[in-house]
């Protein structure tokens, strides 16, 4: 789940307020390209008794198809780590600044970079670039922004460089931290699924997101190739471990998805013995 050091909108405090109040007994923080400052250990048991992962979900791309790569039990203070994601930053910002041309020379919109970086704790994303639309008055509410504008299937979305999976997943293996591609039905289709994880298993994929909010996201209209019963089949035909998510990004917004989706905590145990493997080895 994300925070307010990317897209989400709760506190790593209120997220661990939330995880309690569901009853959960543990969740991993997962930021888009970054991780936020608040965490200081690859993991901890807080005071409310919710164990709290420190990871990240990081874009890159795999025979030029964009995916994300889940990083768990990561070292938050690993300088290795945080200078990827500055080149992702780099990206990012490089981004942003061509959308914000665009939608100036088109539509008169009169924001620049700093105007969407004022809705930013961290890396700079669309939906701050959609607060900036609303503010200006270029759009009523986000939703607008998004199905006009800022979509991925819009007139003024342009698509982030991004970094090879080979190099994503050997800076998170390098860290100590196990590895998952994150919502499969997503970004990948039935006929090219077991290609790329294939490949992504020779780069040194060690696990596939498998329970996922796909229903949510059918119904919010995003386009969905499979769910987690083919998840689940690719799991077992690669010898995947496997790992589940909520996508959930805050309790103000849409995707206020936190223990929708859940796992037994065997399958963090394995993720956890796997990821001390790493740290054991100069991979």
């Amino acid at each position: 789940m994300h925070t307010t050091a990317s897209d989400g909108t709760d506190f790593i405090a209120e997220r661990l307020e939330q995880a309690d109040e569901k009853n959960l007994d543990g969740i991993a923080i997962t930021d888009h390209d970054t991780m936020s400052d608040d965490l200081e250990q690859r993991s901890t048991v807080t005071e409310n008794g919710v164990e709290l992962i420190a990871g990240a979900e990081v874009k890159c791309e795999v025979d030029d198809i964009g995916i994300e790569i889940l990083g768990y039990f990561l070292d938050p203070n690993d300088e290795e780590m945080h200078r990827m994601f500055s080149r992702l930053e780099d990206f990012r910002q490089a981004r942003m600044e061509e959308m914000v041309y665009r939608l100036n020379g088109d539509l008169n919109a009169e924001i620049d970079y700093s105007d969407v970086k004022q809705f930013a704790d961290g890396p700079v994303a669309r939906p701050h670039l959609a607060n900036a639309l609303v503010e200006k008055g270029v759009v009523d509410n986000p939703n607008q922004a998004f199905n006009w504008y800022i979509g991925d299937d819009c007139p003024y979305y342009v698509e982030t460089e991004k970094l090879d999976a080979k190099e994503v997943i050997s800076k998170i293996h390098a860290n100590g931290g196990v590895t998952s591609l994150a919502h499969p039905g997503r970004d990948l289709t039935e006929e090219n699924a077991d290609e790329i994880i294939d490949e992504l298993v020779d780069k040194g994929l060690d696990a596939i997101e498998v329970p996922y909010t796909y229903k949510h996201k059918i119904d919010q209209g995003y386009d969905i190739n499979f769910g987690v019963e083919h998840a689940r089949e690719l799991a077992e035909d690669h010898d995947l471990l496997v790992t589940g998510g909520s996508d959930c990004h805050g309790s103000n917004s849409d995707k206020y998805n936190i223990g929708r989706i859940a796992l037994r905590y065997d399958h963090v145990e394995e993720l956890r013995d796997l990821a001390e493997q790493y740290q054991g080895t100069d991979y």
